[in-house]
């Protein structure tokens, strides 16, 4: 990157502060912590348009309503949208201005894994090009901003005044909600908090059914394995009050309307947790496995962003297993790491999302310097998914013009195309932090065909290492 387009984006004038940070974590990881350590003051300018404006600006879909549960809740400053990279439309794409008292001006696709703050998004998609691109972007996006339709050509003060009213807003989130407590607090209030609950019954059976035994669910109960309880939220939160610990800071704890401390478990994240462990073996977090899935969403991130005193949880990679070894396996998801971890005796990295690939960079980074050399790829096998329609993929295959149009049964299925483009981007994604980080890397597959495609019976790891568990059971 060149020094002097570096210097522009410092200047306040040419990008905004949280821009900066994006640009920072994305292009130059080394530079975070310089920019981490700086402090946002009052005096900071706010750039004149927001991540909003962008949007409407390229013509991005605005999402009103997701059935599939992935609904954003503060609509003043986040937005779900139509994914313009892979076209995802069940809301795991979005636009967010501000939160957790951040100014933001960013977008995110959980299903494919793309981020950018406002000025790459716009560069991107409108091919901007060259050293001056993110110049480029910030002076027709003032300009296009200007010359907004029923408006008139105000002053860059006139706009910068305008937006003013984001900072007030980010400083009334960040006055609502609590700054998150670092990991060791937050592992000790976990592990209190789980020995007030145990594993409920049909929840244990849904293990068995994943091919876990006796033995391994006992394992994975001691490990924090535990069914939620909506009826106990309140009394989890008084005994923990109660023994000394501080709740504020803790994501899944926030303050409720009676004015009481709470855990937030209701009716519709109901399930058992999932536990997610960092590589120094801190209880960070937890993914709740649903009872009743929404939509296809079976797993959501036990949180209390929003909500009063309350503060919210990234994304986090999860170890299943020993963190020195020279070799450790990389798929998808906490609890299908568990299990394939349980059964196998091997080091297993969950990674929540296939796009997550920012903070599998930092996991394998700090991994090698314990002497990991070789990572084993065992992501889903709709990485070699037959593509032909088969009239069944979805509940939406009903409904596909496409197939009508065509009137061929044999036509390769557009939604089944995008599935497996959006996995191999993540494996490939793999693949190239392997690459820089210089350690050797080997892609698993398994339930092929004769084609060499996937065969359609065990799609995950965990399905193929209990296999015979599983058979053996029948």
């Amino acid at each position: 990157m060149n020094k002097k387009l570096l210097r522009k984006l410092k200047n306040k004038e040419e990008a905004c502060r949280s821009c900066l940070f994006r640009f920072y974590k994305g292009i130059f990881p080394e530079r975070l912590k310089w920019y981490e350590k700086r402090k946002c003051t009052e005096s900071d300018p706010v750039a004149p348009f927001t991540i909003f404006d962008v949007a409407k600006m390229l013509d991005m879909e605005f999402l009103e309503n997701c059935k599939s549960g992935y609904q954003v809740k503060d609509t003043q400053n986040a937005a779900n949208v139509v994914c313009p990279f892979c076209g995802d439309a069940r809301g795991k794409a979005s636009i967010c201005i501000c939160a957790e008292g951040k100014i933001m001006n960013v977008f995110h696709c959980f299903d494919c894994g793309t981020g950018h703050n406002m000025l790459t998004l716009y560069a991107e998609l409108c091919h901007l090009t060259g050293k001056d691109r993110y110049k480029k972007a910030y002076r027709e996006i003032y300009r296009r901003k200007q010359e907004e339709p029923g408006r008139k050509k105000k002053t860059r003060q006139a706009m910068q005044e305008e937006s003013q009213g984001i900072k007030k807003r980010a400083r009334k989130q960040k006055e609502y909600l609590a700054e998150p407590v670092n990991l060791e607090q937050r592992h000790q209030v976990y592990k209190k908090m789980l020995s007030y609950l145990e594993l409920k019954e049909y929840h244990r059976k849904d293990l068995e059914r994943r091919g876990a035994d006796r033995e391994m669910i006992l394992h994975m109960e001691e490990k924090g394995y535990k069914s939620t309880s909506e009826e106990d939220s309140q009394q989890i939160a008084r005994r923990l009050i109660k023994e000394g610990f501080r709740l504020e800071g803790v994501p899944s704890f926030y303050i409720n309307w009676e004015g009481n401390w709470d855990l937030n478990f209701y009716e519709g994240n109901r399930g058992y947790l999932c536990p997610v462990y960092t590589v120094d073996k801190y209880l960070a977090g937890f993914q709740i496995r649903l009872d009743h899935p929404k939509g296809k969403n079976k797993y959501v991130w036990l949180s209390s962003a929003n909500q009063k005193k309350g503060c919210g949880i990234s994304s986090i990679v999860g170890v299943s297993g020993k963190t020195e070894g020279s070799e450790i396996y990389v798929t998808e998801g906490i609890l299908k790491a568990e299990i394939a971890h349980q059964v196998s005796g091997k080091t297993f990295l969950g990674n929540p999302g296939i796009g997550n690939w920012r903070d599998l960079y930092e996991v394998l980074q700090v991994l090698k310097k314990r002497g990991l050399s070789h990572v084993e790829e065992v992501y889903d096998m709709d990485k070699q998914l037959r593509l032909v329609c088969d009239q069944k993929y979805s509940e939406i295959c009903e409904e596909c013009e496409d197939r009508k149009k065509k009137g061929n049964p044999d036509f390769e299925c557009p939604k089944k195309r995008l599935k497996r483009d959006t996995i191999r981007k993540g494996c490939n994604h793999t693949y190239h932090i392997c690459e820089e980080l210089s350690l050797s890397c080997n892609r698993n597959q398994w339930d092929l065909d004769p084609d060499g495609l996937w065969a359609e019976h065990e799609k995950g790891i965990d399905d193929w290492l209990t296999k015979e568990i599983r058979e053996n059971r029948k």
